[in-house]
This record gives C-alpha cells, sequence and structure tokens, in this order.
C-alpha cells in the first residue's frame, strides 16, 4: 500500500468529494420525485433503485479491488457516478430517475469498496490496534466533512438553482473523483503478490465462507444498522420534515448538523475503543442513532427539536464506519479485505434497498409516522440482537475489537489469522 503522505492526502482528497457528491444528492432524490408530481411511493422506488444492483455486485467488486487494487475502481466508479448525474438531465420522468440512481448506486459502490480496502490495510507490518483505531478515526474525520459539506451544499444549490444547479454539482464532483483517482498509486498489500487469484465469480462462495466468522457476521449486521438508521435520516427526514412544512435549506442544514456532530465524534473513536467493550460501543452506537432518528416524528415542524436530534443522532452515528472498519480490520486478511469491504457494502446498500422497501409497503396500511415507528421497533430488535450475538461470540472465544482472544488482536496489525478469522 502507498505510504507517503502525498497519497494519504489523495485518499482523504477523495473521501471529501465522494461523501460530498454521495450526501448532496441523496436527500434531494425524494423531494425532487415529490415536486414532479410523484408519489410517496414513486419516490421509494426512485430511492430503492439506487441499492437493487450494488447489493447484488458489492461482494464481486470486492474481489476485483483484490484483483486489480483499489485504483482502477476508484476510476471506474468516479465515471459511473458522473454518467449517473448527466443521466437526471434526460427528460424521462421517474423511469429516467429510477435509472440515473442505479448507475449512481453502481458507481459510488466501486469508490467505496475501494477507499475503506485502503483504509483497513496496515501501515506497516508492526501497527498495533491503538494505531490502527487512531488512523481510521482520522480517515473517518475526513470522510465526515464531506457528509458534513454534502446535505448543506445540495440544499443551498437547489435554493440558488433549483434541481438542475444540485444535480450538476453532484457531476462536478463525480468528475472530480476522476481526476483524483488516476493521481492514487498502486496500494495493493505484497500479500496479494503471492495469493492465488481464483475468478472472481466464486467470490460469492469466498463472501459466504468469510461469513461463517461470528464476528464478521455481526460486524456485517451492525453496518447493515448502522446504514439503515444513517439512510432514514437522509432519505427519509426530507420527505417527513418537507411534508410538515421546512423549506429544503432547513432540512438540509439539519443534515450537516447531524453530519458535522459525526465529524466531532470521530476523534473521541479510539478513546471510546480502549476503554468500552465493543458490546457497549454497538449498543450505544445502534441504540442512540435508533431512537434519536426515529424521535422526529414527535416534533417534525420544531426546528430547535429537530437540531439537538440531529446532534445526538450525528454523534451517534458518527462512531459507526470507524467501529465496522475496525472490527472487519481485526478478523479478515489482508489479502481479502477486498472482499470483506465488499460484504460490508453488500450490507449498507442492502439497508438502501430495505428502507424504500419497508417504507414503500408501509405507506399502504401506516402514515408516513406509523411507518417511522415501524422501523424504530425493527431497528431496537436488531441492535439487541446484535449486542447478543457479539456477547456470545467474545465468549466462545472469536476475539472482538482487538481484544487479544485466541490469537487475534496482539497488537501486530491484527491480520486475524487465527481458525475462523483467516
Amino acid at each position: 500500500m502507498t505510504g507517503s503522505r502525498g497519497s494519504t492526502a489523495t485518499l482523504a482528497a477523495l473521501g471529501v468529494l465522494y461523501w460530498s457528491a454521495h450526501t448532496m444528492l441523496r436527500p434531494l432524490i425524494g423531494p425532487y420525485v415529490l415536486g414532479q408530481g410523484g408519489t410517496a411511493s414513486d419516490a421509494s422506488i426512485a430511492l430503492a433503485s439506487f441499492a437493487v444492483l450494488p447489493t447484488v455486485l458489492a461482494i464481486p467488486v470486492g474481489a476485483l479491488t483484490d484483483r486489480w487494487g483499489p485504483r482502477a475502481l476508484l476510476v471506474a466508479g468516479g465515471a459511473v457516478m458522473a454518467v449517473g448525474g448527466l443521466t437526471l438531465f434526460i427528460p424521462a420522468g421517474l423511469a429516467g430517475v429510477i435509472g440515473s440512481q442505479a448507475l449512481i448506486g453502481v458507481g459510488t459502490l466501486a469508490v467505496w469498496v475501494s477507499l475503506q480496502t485502503v483504509a483497513t490495510l496496515a501501515q506497516h507490518e508492526a501497527e498495533t490496534t491503538a494505531a490502527r483505531n487512531a488512523r481510521l478515526a482520522t480517515f473517518s474525520l475526513f470522510l465526515a466533512a464531506g457528509q458534513a459539506i454534502g446535505p448543506a451544499l445540495g440544499g443551498a444549490l437547489v435554493e440558488v438553482g433549483g434541481y438542475a444547479m444540485a444535480f450538476a454539482g453532484y457531476t462536478g464532483l463525480s468528475v472530480l473523483v476522476v481526476a483524483l483517482a488516476l493521481c492514487v498509486r498502486g496500494c495493493r498489500p505484497e500479500a496479494q503478490s503471492r495469493r492465488p487469484r481464483p475468478p472472481v465469480l466464486r467470490a460469492y462462495r469466498e463472501g459466504l465462507a468469510m461469513m461463517r466468522t461470528p464476528t464478521v457476521a455481526v460486524t456485517v449486521v451492525v453496518s447493515f444498522t448502522a446504514l439503515v438508521v444513517l439512510d432514514i435520516r437522509n432519505a427519509y427526514h426530507p420527505v417527513l420534515l418537507s411534508g410538515a412544512g421546512l423549506a429544503q435549506w432547513q432540512i438540509g442544514l439539519l443534515l450537516s448538523v447531524a453530519a458535522a456532530f459525526g465529524f466531532l465524534s470521530r476523534p473521541f473513536f479510539p478513546l471510546a475503543m480502549a476503554r468500552l467493550r465493543p458490546t457497549v460501543m454497538v449498543g450505544l452506537v445502534l441504540g442512540v442513532g435508533s431512537v434519536s432518528v426515529v424521535a422526529v416524528v414527535l416534533a417534525p415542524s420544531d426546528v430547535g427539536v429537530l437540531a439537538v436530534l440531529a446532534a445526538v443522532n450525528g454523534f451517534a452515528l458518527g462512531f459507526a464506519q470507524p467501529l465496522t472498519l475496525s472490527l472487519m480490520a481485526d478478523h479478515t486478511p489482508e489479502e481479502q479485505r477486498g472482499l470483506a469491504s465488499g460484504l460490508r457494502s453488500t450490507a449498507n446498500r442492502a439497508a438502501q434497498f430495505a428502507n424504500p422497501a419497508i417504507f414503500g409497503l408501509a405507506a399502504g396500511a401506516l402514515t408516513l409516522t406509523g411507518s417511522f415507528v415501524l422501523v424504530g421497533g425493527l431497528l431496537a430488535a436488531v441492535a439487541a440482537g446484535s449486542v447478543a450475538a457479539l456477547g456470545r461470540a467474545g465468549r466462545r472465544g472469536h476475539g472482538v475489537g482487538g481484544r487479544p482472544i485466541a490469537g487475534v488482536g496482539t497488537g501486530h496489525g491484527d491480520r486475524a489469522h487465527d481458525a475462523d478469522g483467516g
């Protein structure tokens, strides 16, 4: 993996650009469809189309990252993101929006799998768990900067020049992702040159084998649940709040408040991981995140209450990304880190598919508020199950969170080459 400061800065800038583009566009899609005369179900279909292909393709894309290296996938993914942005300008109604979201979903998948693969690779052979967690927190800090910039930027562009200006801004950021990705040097671990590379289609079988490690399976579920919470905030808060009379700039500002507090929470991650067990971390992240994201239904027009809830939710979810990256790095070998990133991204994209599916089905029988309550109950159940499963894995000797259990987490990069993790 590249170790130069210039390359590290390039990856950090890529993270900022990627998340700025991603988070500026997704909150706009639901209101845009509604503004074009579509229904809440139409908005759900458009939002779901973003995640359908990535849910299926994340594992082979991860395998391709292991095979070709992240740079190729970064360039290709950024190009597809840009094409998806241009597709939004085609006057094809709901079908055009669905097509654009399908393309953007695949493009963002390739970019994100590549970025998280690079982030979890050890900088050097003697890197400790604490150093790795600190580095992940720093990397996530730059990602959070993009997450904070995106919603406010998208809302501001809509206010100034309408949705067309916002879509143009997204497309421009995607082009910058491609340009910057071309500057990334090769960053595959040396182990990959020694490991036989199986056909990419075998990736599903290898991914299933990796999921048999309990901590890997729990990590995937935790990542899924955290992304459900994040997607509710980014995609469905705008629908609920616009219906309550808030202006688009107010909604964008609230989303940026949440993202800003996610940014502020990142430096506390290494400290929290050093003092709290992973089960406690998972419980706090998912529990506080779920309650705060659903509680907006109690006061959807009170900007002050919404700002407090946004801050609490953002701070809690700020730990989710480095937490799941840390768990993934603890329990997967470096030469399969792209595949592991693909598994994690499968969970994330499945979350972005599950949300519209649940909200769309519930819309026929419940109000939008009722759909929020239903999803909140499901989130609480999954959060409790994740904490229990992680606790059981620890008691059975499957190391979690860098703890030195069964030879895992001994402070040497945590390759997790034990019987279950390697």
